[in-house]
């Protein structure tokens, strides 16, 4: 069997499998693109409308509707500090730090409250000092966040948590819970420290767009180095005949 053609055949099966492969990882990286722009309208949609009291968007118990996500809401409780935790390996601005989890305990229930952003001490499991809540009745303006998934870690330092996770929300005897957290954007009154706010939520549409048009240019690519391999072949016979 003359070698060439069975050359050309595996070639070619090699180009349409990688090609495949880079067709299907643009398809991928533009699900994960139309992903995040849904996620992006309904955080533009809410973030900016005017807070609601945080019981006529969500009762205690009752799973947070993802359209009701980044909704501002005000509510009045008193912190208890006694109960607070600090989330681990939470960034801001390059830095690794923790956030701030306060429980907000309201006539209706407790709702978890991230009061801000506190950088790591001497090393990653040491926190610097945190501020301390306001005494007393507060009213709170945050907006609503969804309850992370449970991360099961072991060997934490006291009062460390991983993630902000149902189990997290739903440990405390204190009465029912709100099914969310609470981004804290204001306090009234205030302490006269407090932890860096969180910033605004990132809003870009990310690198998905660019993986896409990277992996369709390797596709194309691929094709294109075919079709050269498949030039010099066809030039080859010619070649070798005229020579002398």
């Amino acid at each position: 069997m003359n070698a060439q053609p069975a050359r050309w055949i595996v070639v070619t099966a090699f180009a349409l499998l990688v090609s495949t492969a880079c067709i299907f990882l643009a398809r991928w990286q533009l699900n994960r693109l139309n992903g995040r722009n849904d996620v992006n309208r309904v955080i533009t949609s809410n973030y900016d409308q005017p807070a609601n009291a945080l019981t006529r968007t969500l009762r205690p118990g009752q799973p947070l509707d993802p359209r009701t996500t980044w909704r501002a809401v005000t509510v009045q409780g008193t912190y208890d500090q006694a109960d607070e935790l600090l989330v681990r390996k939470r960034s801001l601005n390059e830095s690794t730090g923790y956030w701030v989890l306060t429980p907000l305990d309201t006539t209706s229930g407790r709702i978890w409250a991230v009061r801000g952003w506190i950088k790591a001490g001497a090393d990653a499991r040491t926190p610097s000092l945190a501020p301390a809540p306001p005494s007393g009745r507060v009213s709170v303006t945050g907006h609503l966040r969804d309850l992370e998934r449970t991360t099961e870690t072991q060997g934490l330092p006291d009062r460390q948590i991983q993630t902000i996770s149902p189990s997290v929300i739903n440990s405390s005897t204190s009465g029912s819970a709100y099914q969310a957290w609470l981004q804290v954007t204001d306090e009234d009154p205030t302490s006269t420290t407090t932890p860096t706010r969180l910033p605004n939520p990132d809003v870009s549409s990310g690198p998905h767009l660019g993986y896409v048009v990277q992996w369709v240019a390797f596709a194309l690519l691929i094709w294109v180095g075919w079709w050269i391999m498949v030039r010099r072949t066809d030039t080859e016979p010619s070649e070798i005949q005229s020579s002398p």
